[in-house]
């Protein structure tokens, strides 16, 4: 499971989901209005302790929070 916190101004929110767009959607379900506050995004991996990455709201929103298209 992916864990994910945006780091809005004040305050932080976590979401955990089995990949990062899973997750993403469970922030936008509950916090669309706050996606243009959010600063930075920290991603973890419940089974993998070294995995982290922390990136911009941009960055992760164009290359991270998108499901992989299928190729056809």
């Amino acid at each position: 499971m992916y864990v994910v916190t945006y780091k809005l101004p004040g305050r932080e929110k976590t979401f955990t989901g089995p990949t990062i767009p899973e997750a993403h959607k469970l922030f936008i379900k509950d916090y669309a209005e706050a996606a243009g506050e959010v600063k930075k995004v920290k991603i973890e991996k419940n089974e993998d302790p070294g995995f982290l990455i922390i990136l911009n709201y941009e960055t992760y929103r164009d290359f991270f929070a998108k499901p992989k298209e299928v190729l056809q």
